[in-house]
């Protein structure tokens, strides 16, 4: 819920520009978001993954025990990190610098901050501050709607509220510390939390830019206006982020109740259960997506992106992989150095392919890369815990409930569009079939928790 408004406020957002503004402004104004996003990834070091590991009395005493030094160096390494914000941004736009400067360092210190509030466990100021800031944004982005302000002064209002946030949350920290006891017990050394911060970091900051380094490189090569149209054709499907996260929290807490350590028939059943829940969601969500893509875009987006269209039926490939948790039983067993390797070879595999299928297929090849890596890491991650679990691939994964599942929503959705297609506007169309995938989803769910008890 605490992720949830933001990811909302930003959903409002791309809608309402992109109806709204011409296709250079606001490929100017989500250039400024995608170069945050991943250089804020290595600004952060994954310090909010690191955090989020530890107890709060053992982050208590962490954070006492080091000296001046270590302080110093982090925050000298996220000033480096927002001066490379701010050549980045003089590079792509006449922006003057103190403005993403004064912007990018607060949004990582919020960031590192939001984690640590999140490790002391205050959810509902949490809850609370992020309601209001996804409000204030949303009603700010109006000003730029009806021509009372620009992009650039957007972002100059936008301070203040970021302002009052890390305020807040400063404040609540410095009181969440006053509450918590720290423990004599020690139960990392120094040379532990560096080792788990060297995997733990690692994997945080390649997984962001993973998720951001197409639309980077778009945002530096290519004019504002095909930036615009990329970036809504590779745009996250919403909320489906915040599913992911869940379950996977939720597996992870079933694996460390095992009081059998090593239980392997255990995990693959938790690894199957999870795949079959999720897989309720995920195969009615990419038929839903990939089979309506032509309303969506249209109706939400008005005619103005069709460009995105194709790039989005290659970019939405990549959601059946979601059905799968592929990291929760590595991460359980320790396998830092496995989770790694396929990170990088994620990423690897996408950069190596992004110019040539670009020559082959322009901004679709770019898309592409980034599906085709994905796969290959499914399939790494998948072998490597066979291997851990010593098990066969195939029982891993609930085969024959994913295929049932894949022919009956693949056939239904098929008809539904057909049918809905032939009889009522784009506009009714799109309803209609997000309340078949509503339905479809939840009697999914309903059959898997009946057969599941």
């Amino acid at each position: 819920m605490i992720r949830f408004f933001p990811s909302l406020a930003t959903l409002i957002v791309v809608i309402l520009f992109s109806r709204n503004i011409s296709e250079s402004e606001y490929g100017n104004y989500q250039n400024f978001w995608v170069q945050l996003y991943l250089i804020s990834a290595v600004a952060t070091l994954g310090l909010p993954a690191l955090l989020l590991t530890y107890s709060p009395p053992f982050v208590k005493r962490l954070l006492s025990t080091l000296n001046f030094r270590y302080y110093a160096g982090i925050f000298c390494w996220m000033i480096a990190a927002t001066i490379a914000f701010v050549a980045v941004r003089n590079y792509s736009s006449d922006m003057p610098w103190h403005i993403p400067f004064c912007f990018f360092l607060l949004y990582v210190l919020n960031a590192v901050t939001e984690s640590l509030l999140v490790v002391f466990r205050r959810f509902t100021m949490l809850l609370g501050s992020n309601i209001i800031y996804a409000g204030v944004f949303t009603w700010l982005h109006f000003g730029v709607l009806y021509d009372v302000y620009d992009t650039t002064t957007l972002f100059v209002l936008l301070l203040l509220p970021g302002i009052l946030k890390l305020l807040v949350n400063v404040v609540f920290i410095n009181d969440s510390l006053k509450r918590t006891e720290t423990t004599s017990q020690h139960d990392y050394t120094r040379a532990d939390v560096r080792s788990l911060w060297l995997h733990v970091g690692i994997y945080d900051v390649l997984q962001r830019v993973f998720s951001w380094v197409d639309k980077f490189a778009i945002s530096l090569l290519f004019s504002a206006g095909v930036s615009a149209i990329y970036f809504n054709g590779t745009f996250d499907v919403p909320f489906l982020p915040l599913l992911l996260g869940a379950v996977s929290s939720a597996a992870l807490l079933q694996m460390s109740s095992f009081t059998k350590k090593g239980n392997n028939p255990s995990a693959v059943l938790i690894a199957n259960q999870t795949a079959k829940m999720l897989s309720s969601v995920v195969f009615p969500l990419f038929f839903f997506l990939l089979l309506f893509r032509q309303e969506l875009f249209t109706v939400l987006l008005t005619d103005k992106y069709a460009e995105s269209i194709p790039i989005f039926a290659v970019t939405v490939l990549i959601v059946p992989l979601r059905a799968y948790n592929f990291t929760s039983i590595l991460q359980n067993r320790h396998k830092g150095r496995i989770i790694n390797a396929g990170a990088v070879l994620d990423l690897v595999i996408a950069l190596a392919l992004m110019y040539p299928l670009y020559q082959l297929a322009g901004l679709i090849g770019i898309a592409g890369s980034f599906v085709a890596s994905s796969y290959i890491q499914g399939a790494y991650y998948l072998y490597h815990t066979g291997k851990v679990l010593q098990t066969p691939v195939a029982q891993l994964v609930p085969v024959k409930n994913w295929l049932l599942k894949l022919a009956i929503s693949g056939i239904l959705f098929f008809i539904c569009h057909y049918l809905l297609a032939m009889m009522f506007t784009q506009e009714m169309v799109l309803i209609l079939g997000s309340l078949v995938l509503a339905t479809v989803s939840l009697v999914t769910i309903a059959i898997e928790l009946r057969s599941s008890k």
